[in-house]
């Protein structure tokens, strides 16, 4: 049997090893080298549609949440104490994986989420706060009730008798030099009652309207925080999807650049191909086996971006049920859209009512310095027991001290009480002038924002619109990849093109594809920063929430 030479011109050299070389060895079958290559051409349309399975790729989607019971996942993946820190490597070991909707995955933020709990808790402060001033549009009442025990010592000694007022008789007369010793002792027991009421208070008024607002505040911020919440979570699990994408498009590339390689060895073998051919495509597939590591790594780190955003117990970690799909075309067009994205939002109103509220607060200030005219009653009853034990006179006083006294009282008194601050060296004043700097400041913040939100939605708006054409051309571009691959590759096998050639239409196949996967996130993702600004939410934490995902027909805006 003829040895086929180091390296011939593919195109001989594939023609000799099958056609020749089989007559030569009297119709023995094809070198076992050349059973791969043979094989390959039937398993081109295999590896092809293992690559379009990449992109159509539709996991089972998770049913509607209207249509299910969400409740026991909520149950399982409570999140962990606010306080808990994690002691041991066991309890931050991945010990269970989730495989969540986007739907499901709002909603578990919802319950979870640490933001938006502080937001909640901002409301139930704010609410406190305002109860607490309604109090003030009421009486006051209070009660004192005490009790003590008093113990005293007294000496008196009279230098000049009192003879000019009383007689020597009498038993009230007290001689020069007279005195008196005592030790007395009491005990008291009282209780009051104090009604207080202001008629008129300008103070209570500004501070009552300023609670007020304090609580639209706060609602208003709970609101922007549920916007906001969908976005973080709709463009962590875009990302999550996309990086599970890639991935799955990474492994694709090894298989294929390792198949490659095995039939580039094979080919060596027979002398197909030079060793250099060989050398690039093990280089290839070094890089693409690098390149599925870091592609594997940001997956992994998306799925914790995912898990603790939400807030997930410590052991488990989330993954999306869903392989990317793009949403429907964004259904506004760009006045439209900047029209609902101003109407009733979240951030502006509570710009709003910050500034209202700071507007009243300087009122409160001011009316510090106004008449604040009051009602005010009392009834009190007051008893004492008080007994002399030691008594010791000297002529002077005894006849005046009583040995043993109870005594009991009860007064009341009611009137009308008027304070008024008339100056107090511009205090009030220099408070009132920065809480309207304050308000003012408020107002340029609106300002700022409102022109934020505008720049906003125009980009998501645009970038939205970039997508879907972006989207088209990928798809475009992978068709075109695709089949320069097939049509490289079994040149390549023949022997009509170069390695080189194969390994760029590998690169551009797998650059089409990726290209297609983030087009796809693109668009998600400004669809999603779109929503940002225009879905209803509730204001109010007790109220149940429903985050739409997708617009509904919301109807035409007039005009």
């Amino acid at each position: 049997m003829m040895l086929v030479p180091e390296y011939l011109p593919r195109p001989l050299a594939l023609f000799m090893a099958i056609f020749i070389f089989p007559l030569q060895a009297h119709a023995q079958a094809p070198p076992q080298a050349l059973e791969p290559l043979i094989r390959s051409f039937d398993a081109y349309q295999l590896d092809l549609e293992r690559l379009d399975n990449v992109l159509n790729d539709v996991k089972k989607a998770s049913p509607n949440l209207k249509d299910q019971n969400i409740s026991p996942l909520l149950k399982e993946l409570q999140p962990p104490l606010p306080q808990q820190l994690p002691r041991t490597t066991q309890e931050v070991s991945i010990q269970g994986t989730v495989l969540v909707s986007l739907e499901q995955a709002v909603a578990i933020a919802l319950q979870n989420n640490p933001s938006l709990q502080q937001k909640i808790a901002e409301v139930t402060q704010s609410q406190g706060l305002l109860r607490s001033v309604r109090g003030r549009l009421y009486p006051s009442l209070s009660m004192q009730l005490g009790a003590s025990y008093d113990q005293e010592g007294a000496n008196y000694w009279a230098w000049k008798s009192n003879q000019y007022i009383f007689s020597k008789q009498s038993p009230f007369y007290v001689p020069d030099g007279g005195w008196l010793t005592f030790q007395s002792n009491e005990s008291i027991g009282f209780a009051k009652l104090s009604l207080n009421y202001d008629l008129v208070s300008f103070q209570r008024t500004a501070a009552l309207a300023a609670s007020k607002q304090d609580l639209v505040k706060a609602e208003q911020a709970y609101g922007n925080q549920l916007r906001q919440l969908q976005l973080d979570v709709s463009e962590a699990f875009y990302t999550l999807q996309l990086e599970d994408q890639k991935q799955r498009i990474r492994q694709v590339t090894v298989d294929n650049n390792q198949v490659i390689y095995d039939q580039i060895d094979n080919m060596k073998t027979v002398g197909l191909v030079p060793r250099v051919d060989l050398l690039r495509a093990k280089a290839n597939l070094e890089q693409s086996k690098f390149l599925l590591q870091q592609a594997k790594a940001n997956f992994l780190s998306a799925e914790r971006l995912l898990s603790n955003l939400i807030n997930v117990p410590f052991d488990i970690t989330l993954r999306a049920s869903q392989s990317v799909r793009l949403q429907p075309p964004w259904p506004f067009d760009m006045s439209e859209t900047l029209i609902r994205g101003f109407e009733n939002n979240p951030q502006l109103l509570e710009l709003q009512a910050a500034r209202k509220a700071l507007l009243n607060r300087a009122d409160q200030q001011a009316a510090k310095l106004l008449p604040t005219v009051g009602l005010f009653a009392m009834a009190g009853f007051d008893a004492s027991i008080s007994e002399i034990p030691r008594l010791k006179s000297g002529g002077c006083c005894g006849a005046s001290v009583v040995p043993g006294l109870n005594q009991t009282s009860a007064d009341w008194s009611a009137g009308l009480v008027v304070k008024w601050d008339l100056f107090d060296a511009g205090i009030t004043a220099g408070a009132v002038e920065a809480t309207q700097a304050a308000a003012e400041r408020t107002l340029q913040e609106e300002a700022e924002t409102r022109n934020k939100i505008r720049q906003d939605l125009e980009s998501s708006f645009y970038q939205h619109k970039a997508a879907l054409s972006l989207i088209i051309a990928a798809n475009s571009a992978y068709e075109a990849a695709r089949e320069a691959y097939r049509d490289t590759r079994a040149r390549f096998e023949f022997g009509f093109a170069d390695y080189t050639d194969l390994s760029d239409t590998i690169r551009s196949l797998t650059l089409a594809m990726e290209q297609r996967a983030e087009a796809i996130t693109l668009a998600n993702v400004s669809y999603a920063q779109l929503l940002r600004q225009l879905i209803p939410v509730p204001f109010d934490p007790t109220q149940s929430v429903e985050l739409p995902i997708v617009v509904s027909n919301l109807g035409k805006i007039k005009g």
